[in-house]
């Protein structure tokens, strides 16, 4: 990894008393950046795709255009100097999905684009400098800015919305089994929870932890008014299990969260408290805090902060032991090349 390292940053003491720590990787090769993207690791390939961002950086407020993209970048990280390059296309532009690291390749499920939502199901390849992509049997239904992790043998996802301009969020959850792809996706119990978008997932051992996101309801002129949520919930054994909530609320924190032995790692999130501001523009940015929920003490802990610009709605791929985080945003709007590595307190 010292081939690409620009800086290694420690950030506040962990309550089980080490550092976690920041590998700065090379930027994405965009200006702006992306939210919503998909990354993951293939054949020893850091992989990125899609998203979307405001290519000619107007934000919304100011008339901007978002645009979905397709792009696809690969980083060697066992190259001396390596950069980001251009490794082909998505078969279509796409954000807001789940990607997921598993054995074969990289999942991705679901996601969309400004007029519609996708069901498609695919993994992504990248080896000797192809890129490929084998079409899976599709979600049960359209879902974008849902939450996955992997979870021994099987692929979970829960939440999202159907449409893009829905009022209110899924509570279905479903898994699919990585050995037997072919055979699609199961129904599993909902978390029994307010349906959410932008929760954050992770997987230890046999358990599927959701914590956060946002749940939907029509406001007084009919569009989606986001509720920031707090609660925690573990599914294990065909049983859903409510945890203690989080010292705060989280939505959009970088998805599958990191993992360190027993512990799962909450970094950033919009924590909802620049709801009502008088414009976005004047958005303070989002949280650096960074949570910890102990599995095995059912707590939570605040476990330092992120020494770079917060990134929220922003993939993870595993990498060395850590979580690599891929661009993202930063205010409302405005995103970020910024690529980094997390690597939790052991």
């Amino acid at each position: 990894m010292r081939a690409l390292v620009a800086a290694v940053i420690a950030t506040m003491s962990t309550a089980c008393g080490g550092p976690s720590r920041l590998v700065i990787l090379p930027s994405i090769p965009d200006k702006f950046g992306f939210a919503g993207a998909f990354a993951g690791v293939h054949a020893g390939q850091l992989l990125a795709a899609g998203g979307a961002n405001f290519p000619d950086g107007v934000m919304p407020w100011n008339g901007g255009t978002k645009v979905w993209h397709d792009g696809v970048f690969a980083l060697d990280p066992a190259v001396r100097g390596s950069a980001w390059r251009s490794a082909g296309r998505l078969p279509a532009p796409n954000g807001y999905g789940v990607s997921l690291t598993v054995q074969q390749g990289v999942l991705l499920i679901g996601g969309g684009n400004a007029t519609r939502h996708f069901s498609d199901v695919r993994l992504m390849t990248y080896a000797d400098g192809k890129l490929a992509f084998r079409d899976l049997p599709a979600l049960p239904t359209p879902l974008a800015q849902l939450a996955g992790a992997v979870v021994g043998g099987h692929a979970h996802v829960v939440g999202g919305i159907e449409t893009p301009n829905a009022t209110s969020a899924s509570a279905r959850h479903f898994r699919l089994r990585l050995d037997a792809m072919t055979q699609g996706w199961e129904e599993m119990p909902p978390l029994p929870e307010a349906g959410r978008i932008l929760a954050t997932a992770a997987g230890i051992g046999d358990a599927f932890y959701v914590v956060g996101g946002c749940s939907l309801a029509p406001d007084s002129t009919g569009k989606p008014a986001r509720m920031y949520l707090r609660d925690a919930w573990r599914f294990s054994g065909g049983v859903w299990t409510q945890l203690p909530d989080m010292p705060r609320a989280s939505a959009a924190a970088a998805s599958p969260a990191p993992v360190a032995g027993r512990s799962v790692y909450v970094v950033s999130g919009d924590d909802g408290s620049q709801v009502g501001i008088s414009s976005p523009a004047n958005h303070r940015g989002f949280t650096s805090e960074i949570l910890r929920y102990d599995a095995d003490e059912n707590t939570w802990h605040r476990a330092g902060e992120l020494a770079v610009p917060a990134p929220v709605t922003l993939p993870t791929a595993p990498w060395k032991g850590g979580s690599v985080f891929v661009s993202g945003e930063v205010r409302p709007g405005v995103r970020t090349p910024q690529v980094f590595l997390f690597l939790p307190a052991p």
